[in-house]
Order: structure tokens, then sequence, then C-alpha cells
């Protein structure tokens, strides 16, 4: 920050020559002149440097000591505008950009919106488009509350909006309604839910039937969990008839996974043959812009392309590219420990992943990496934890007699 000041009010370097340097030094110790960098060149000659306001004001003390000062250097902002007064084009520049950036700065170049799941991000800026929302348009024509209930309008399971302008951003909250499914499951045909995994039980909320099982409890495949068939009794406790419903209830049971992964350490890698180039190209629409010549007969092209982003949802119909073409020739070669233990943790973390999107939570990782002068042995466990309860006809009992009469 101190450099930054001291050039926006610039600073020259000094040559001062004469038999009172030290004194000169002093007297501008005494009046309060800052002096930098000071390197003496002989008993008679110094080189520093200090600010263009100090330098002003060396006058009276140039005068007493009888020193001789010579400019060897002008730096900083001041210097810099007077060099360039003559150019009127520079000037006009920065004019421009500011004027620019102060019309920039009241558009709205980014919409966030946040919160949607059943509705996408792509399907809400369309709508938005559609009511003439769109990137780049002026702050002052959004009026957030219309905005907000012309959403809810369009999309009735959507219960709030907010929509708020931070910047140059659109910010759009949402919050949707919850799929409610309880009244539908009333028509629904009588059932029991049964354990499709055996494990031991870590969570059940039952919200219709008899749970037969409570937590920590283990089970196996088969088993009935929750029973679709109510018992209704008099007040002798005695069974007067029985009803049957569809079971519903969240059941989570724990168990083991076994999980094996290996590979061998020799591969077969494909490698450039010393001649491979990168070249880059820019496509707009159907217009491509490239550099370098064309691959030659044989070679490998890799093209790896990417849009350009302004902000998170608003791209540009500009794509940059990379192009690496060359002969490639295959060749033995052997993972090290630590890329094979790279590779496995890689292979590891896609199983996770896929667990993971099947609905099953992951408590426990027990999996153990070992590497020989062969191979690469990944072995062990998870811990999940998964939910479960599937639906099974439950079994009609027959009605008890009915009592007489006392």
């Amino acid at each position: 920050m101190e450099k930054f000041l001291k050039f926006l009010s610039g600073y020259v370097k000094l040559l001062i020559c004469g038999e009172q340097c030290e004194r000169f030094l002093n007297l501008c110790r005494t009046r309060g002149i800052s002096i930098r960098k000071i390197c003496r060149r002989g008993e008679e000659e110094m080189v520093c440097v200090m600010s263009v306001r100090d330098f002003f004001c060396l006058k009276p003390i140039r005068n007493k000591t009888g020193v001789h000062i010579h400019v060897l250097e002008k730096r900083g902002m001041p210097f810099f505008f007077l060099h360039s007064k003559k150019r009127k084009a520079f000037f006009a520049g920065i004019l421009l950009c500011f004027c620019l950036m102060v019309i920039l700065s009241g558009k709205i170049w980014n919409i966030h919106i946040e919160g949607n799941l059943r509705n996408t991000t792509p399907e809400i800026l369309e709508f938005l488009e559609e009511q003439g929302i769109v990137h780049g348009i002026a702050k002052g024509k959004i009026n957030c509350g219309n905005l907000a209930a012309a959403i809810r309008r369009q999309y009735p399971e959507i219960t709030w909006v907010s929509a708020r302008i931070e910047g140059t951003r659109l910010i759009l909250t949402i919050q949707e309604e919850e799929i409610r499914q309880e009244d539908s499951k009333e028509e629904l045909s009588p059932c029991s839910l049964t354990a499709d995994a055996e494990g031991r039980i870590v969570k059940i909320i039952t919200r219709r039937g008899i749970p037969l099982v409570k937590q920590g409890d283990v089970c196996k495949k088969g088993d009935v969990l929750v029973l679709g068939r109510l018992e209704i009794l008099n007040d002798s406790q005695e069974v007067v008839r029985y009803e049957y419903v569809h079971a519903d209830a969240d059941i989570y049971v724990e168990y083991e996974l076994a999980y094996y992964k290996e590979f061998p350490l020799n591969y077969i890698k494909e490698i450039p043959s010393g001649n491979a180039r990168s070249d880059y190209r820019i496509r707009i629409g159907n217009w491509i812009f490239s550099t370098g010549k064309k691959a030659e007969e044989g070679w490998t092209r890799i093209l790896s392309e990417s849009p350009l982003r302004i902000t998170e949802n608003f791209t540009l119909p500009v794509f940059l590219g990379k192009i690496t073409s060359g002969k490639m020739q295959k060749a033995e070669a052997i993972y090290s420990k630590e890329e094979a233990k790279a590779l496995a943790i890689e292979e590891l973390q896609e199983y996770e992943k896929n667990l993971m999107e099947k609905g099953l939570q992951i408590s426990a990782n027990n999996v153990k990496i070992e590497t020989n002068y062969k191979s690469c042995v990944a072995r062990g466990y998870f811990t999940v934890i998964e939910k479960t309860g599937k639906e099974t006809s439950v079994e009609v009992q027959e009605e008890p007699p009915e009592n007489p009469a006392g």
C-alpha cells in the first residue's frame, strides 16, 4: 500500500554532490524532509530518493550547504500523465472505460437460482426470458415483487419465491412444496413390509401398521417388519375382528458389504513418439478458427473444448478448444506404489459414489489397500445403511367367532 501511495504522489532519484552532504542530510531531517535509499558514491557524492513534494522544499537547504542536485530519474503518476499529455486517445480510452463500467454496473449479468428441485434451472431461465428478464437487462426494468408473483403463478408447486438484486446479480430463492402421498395410500391394497436385506435395524418410524421389530433388532431377508393387519379388541381385550391396511414405515437396516478390487501393476500405455504438438481453436457457431496445420496421416488427435462463460448461467456461443496431435506408440509401463494407490483410491471413491446414488449411506469404510511386486489389491468391507421394507401381501386371518350375548 505504501509503494502504491508513493507511485500516486510521484518520486525522484537524486544525485547530490558537494562538500557538505552530511550537513544537507541533517538540515533535511530537521525540516521533516524524508529521504530514502541513501547510497554514498564517494566522500562528496550520494544518491537518494524522495517525494516530489519534498523535492520542491530543497532550495533553501541547497543555498545554505552549496551542494549540487541532479535529477537522475522521475517516477510516478504525475510524470506519467505529464509525458502522456499529448496522447489524447489514451485519456479518451480511460474515460470511455470508466463510462462503460458505470453503464455495465447498472445491468444484470448473473441470474442465480437456488432451492429449485422439481423445476430445472434452464426451464426457469426460459420462462424469465419470456418475461423479458435476460442477461444484460437494466436493473430499473426489474420489479422483484411482480417477478416473484409471476413465477408463483407459472409454477403452482412453488410456495415461496424471493427475488432480490445484489450488485449485478439477480438472485431467486425458491421453496417448493413437498409431494404428499398419504391421501393416495389410503386407497391402496393392504400389505405388510418385509425385509429385503439382512442386518441390524438402526431406525424405524411407523406411520401405518403394527411394527414387529424395534431399533437394535437383527432381521433376516424375508422377515415381516411391519404387519398390515390390525387386531380390533373389545373391552375384555379379546379380538373381535381384523382390519387390513397398507403398511407404511421408514425402516433403515445396517449391514456389511464386501469389497474386493485387484489390478496388475504392469500395463500398456500410449506415449507420444516425440513429434507431438498442441494447437488451439475458437468455435463460434459453425465457424471454426484454428491454429497450426492439419494432422498428418496416422496421427492421433485429442480435442478438449469448453464454452466461454461470463457468469454461471451466462454462456456465450463461443467455445475455446485445445487440440493435441501426434503419433502415438504403445509401450509397457509399471505403476509406482504411489500411482497404484492413487488409482485404487479413485476406483474406491467411484464405487462409493455409485452406492450413494443407489440410496445407501456409508457409515464406515474398512477397506485396506496393499501393493506387492505384481499387483495392487483393495479388500475389506463397507458398513452401509439402506432403507428397507418390501411390500408383500398380508395373510388374511379367519375372523373370530362372535361371542353370544350374556
